[in-house]
């Protein structure tokens, strides 16, 4: 009865609209008798509605009826329970469930989707400046350090919040982040679902209605930010025709089925891990822009780890433990992880518990032998697969196990003079089907190419030093230490380094190669139980442990971070010139002058330049396309009537040696801003990045090889450091108080 009268209400064309709109809205949000009460009272300054007057009366009679007779008549006049029924029953639209996933809500053929639920903890990290930008460029939209200070101002001025104070009000509940595609996703768009009403949050922003004619609200935001609020929905993107934006709001409107939710890829993918996730990650790989080249020569998707390889759609599932975060990652290729004896977690588990980099997987050494034999003419490695002992590579090959594993440490040189943080050492852990033959052959590579290096130096003008070789003893087992502190250039011990080795041996089944001694003695004090060991950290982190993994990563991000600081510190006071990008230009591929792989006419009375085509595999390519006209790069439009030459100006004077800013048009249309990445490496930045990244997770794990009838499935998880202390503690050595 309730439901009924009041739907009369909201449908009579003589109700104003807002107060229809309100009405609606908090009745499909909280249908009780309460705010039906407050509601039918609005409604009756306006209307004089007998039906509802009565409904009133019945109501409250009936209320007072049921509290004398309770004892007597306990279910007579259920009124509560016959207005929810009403409101389950009747036509009145359903308000979507707080919980749903905003896959419901997202075009089926997206190629980028990530959502979090309850997860602005998470996501108030990674406004930090490194942070944000390195999420940034994943995204395909290359940053600076210095534009997050830009786009917090934007953020302010826009919601009239500080950022984290937006993802507090505004994340609360689901967010989801939809693109193009993985790295090349700079048209975006993010939905929310929020705690608050939408309609109330935006009270006090520099909003602009937008003429509509469906349900759902549009607005313009400064800064060309569309706003779309659909019930407890609100989506933000860029508002022009035919963007992620439109196609959003165009699901939204039109009620499609054609979501992600409904794809059956998506749907397949999601049913292969745990239920019930906290965030999905779902990327498809193998998706290319609009591009004239053939299909043949568009890039392959990139190389992925044992359950996912050759994927062209992937999805990594988040479930939250406290500080833990479990990914559970599938992939579409028809994969399967062989049966193993389980020796690649045997390899992790026996290194040193500060080891800060472990990885085990298997290596097909025939492949390598043959990719040695590509490599440059004169290159001193291929000359020494040619010049070894015939068959001795194959009878190597032959002893070894494919499980192998890569573990990076520190180690503090002895001989250095002038006090620096803790240096990185790599190791080289090779298992072996026969020890002795194994331990045979490579003494006899290792002997024959130290002899071939002999013979060249004294070939050098002038004379290359020696080599100098010994046998040491490191925690009961002999090994072999070859120096080459000599390859340096200046006094090794003037030099952070200190000293360079290239030490090996065997224990038990395992050859063990390290670039430092120190590391090697630390290897086989770990592996003999005569120091703490890795296998804590693997048993803490990972929820489902693999007996027999095909791949297993394991990297202490904290420590690294730690240590990061330290050479960064390190490095402000001893080079500060290494610190700044521009140092690190002429070190880069193509130099200052970069191609963008596109080719473009010039039209030289316009003052721009089209693109004809774009290179696959190059910088431009998934961020411009043919028809475009870039009409100015570096925030100013050409001046003159040779676009071209100001292009190579502009690629040569560029303000940030990793990407370029072009002005661009398509058909006629509004000019946009296109950021394209470029090839340029900066350590510092780098390694910036890491020390960012190491101030929030503490550790990651990565194995694969767990069990699912559709196919393996890989764990990632990250322990979250939140407030904790550093596991380890690096410092300077030697000390001042030390003799140098």
């Amino acid at each position: 009865m309730c439901a009924t009268a009041l739907e009369q209400c909201l449908a009579s064309p003589s109700t104003p609209r807002s107060l229809r709109n309100t009405a609606q809205e908090q009745w499909h949000t909280n249908p009780s008798i309460e705010l039906w009460q407050s509601t039918s009272t609005a409604f009756q300054k306006v209307h004089d509605y007998p039906t509802l007057k009565k409904t009133r009366a019945s109501e409250k009679k009936c209320r007072v009826s049921e509290k004398k007779s309770r004892r007597l008549q306990p279910a007579r006049c259920p009124a509560r329970t016959v207005l929810v029924a009403l409101v389950l029953f009747a036509g009145v639209p359903q308000v979507a469930p707080a919980d749903e996933s905003l896959a419901a809500h997202v075009p089926g053929d997206v190629g980028l989707f990530i959502e979090l639920r309850e997860a602005h903890d998470l996501l108030i990290p990674l406004i930090e400046p490194e942070i944000w930008s390195t999420l940034a460029e994943i995204a395909g939209q290359k940053a600076r350090e210095e534009d997050t200070s830009e786009w917090s101002r934007r953020v302010e001025r826009t919601v009239n919040m500080t950022p984290a104070e937006a993802i507090r009000k505004l994340f609360s509940q689901r967010i989801a982040f939809v693109g193009e595609g993985l790295l090349r996703s700079q048209d975006a768009v993010v939905l929310c679902r929020p705690a608050d009403r939408p309609r109330e949050l935006i009270r006090g922003w520099p909003v602009q209605p937008l003429p509509t004619s469906t349900r759902t609200s549009v607005y313009r935001l400064p800064y060309r930010v569309g706003l779309a609020i659909d019930d407890r929905l609100m989506v933000f993107g860029d508002n022009t025709t035919g963007g992620m934006f439109s196609k959003v709001l165009g699901v939204l409107e039109s009620g499609s089925e054609d979501t992600l939710a409904e794809n059956r890829l998506y749907q397949s993918l999601l049913a292969r891990v745990p239920k019930d996730p906290d965030g999905v990650f779902f990327a498809r790989l193998s998706r290319s822009p609009a591009t004239t080249a053939p299909a043949a020569t568009r890039p392959a998707p990139p190389e992925l780890p044992g359950p996912l390889r050759g994927s062209k759609n992937v999805l990594l599932a988040l479930h939250r433990k406290g500080r833990l975060l479990h990914f559970s990652a599938v992939g579409d290729a028809p994969a399967s992880i062989p049966a193993h004896n389980g020796t690649l977690s045997k390899l992790v588990a026996g290194l040193p518990e500060r080891t800060l980099l472990a990885w085990a997987g298997r290596v097909n050494y025939p492949s390598l032998t043959a990719a040695a034999q590509t490599l440059p003419e004169y290159d001193l490695l291929r000359i020494a697969v040619q010049q070894a002992p015939a068959k001795a590579i194959e009878r190597l090959s032959g002893a070894l196990d494919p499980a192998v594993c890569v573990a990076v440490g520190v180690v503090s040189p002895e001989n250095r003079r002038r006090p620096a943080p803790p240096v990185p050492a790599l190791a080289l852990l090779l298992a072996t089907q026969n020890a002795e033959a194994a331990e045979r052959e490579w003494r006899t590579l290792f002997h024959s190419t130290l002899a071939l290096y002999k013979l060249l130096s004294l070939k050098a003008t002038p004379p290359r030093r020696p080599l100098r070789l010994d046998t040491i003893i490191l925690d009961g087992t002999e090994a072999e230490q070859l120096d080459l502190s000599t390859l340096l250039n200046t006094a090794p011990e003037e030099t952070p380094l200190g000293e360079l080795h290239l030490s090996w041996a065997l224990d038990g089944d395992v050859l063990i190669i390290a670039s430092h001694s120190d590391w090697l003695r630390q290897i086989l004090a770990a592996r003999h139980q005569h120091a703490p060991r890795l296998s804590t950290v693997s048993e803490l982190t990972l929820r489902s442990p693999v007996r027999q993994p095909d791949n297993l990563f394991v990297a202490q991000t904290g420590p690294i971070a730690d240590l990061g600081l330290l050479w960064l510190r390190h490095l402000e006071l001893t080079a500060p010139q290494v610190l700044k990008p521009d140092w690190w230009r002429a070190y880069q591929p193509g130099g200052r002058n970069p191609q963008l792989g596109i080719q473009v006419t010039a039209d030289g009375e316009r003052k721009r330049l089209r693109v004809q085509s774009v290179t696959p595999g190059r910088p431009a390519y998934g961020i411009l396309q043919p028809g475009d006209e870039i009409i100015g790069c570096n925030r100013r439009r050409f001046t003159t009537s040779q676009p071209v030459q100001e292009m190579r100006l502009g690629l040569a004077a560029r303000r940030d040696a990793r990407y370029i800013e072009l002005y661009v048009e398509h058909g006629g249309g509004l000019t946009r801003v296109r950021r394209v990445p470029l090839p340029f490496v900066d350590p510092i930045q780098v390694l910036r990045r890491v020390v960012s990244l190491g101030q929030i997770v503490q550790r990651v794990v990565y194995t694969d090889g767990v069990p699912n009838a559709a196919g393996p499935r890989g764990v990632l998880t990250l322990e979250m450091r939140g407030g904790e202390k550093p596991l380890f503690a690096f410092s300077l050595s030697p000390t001042a108080s030390q003799p140098r």
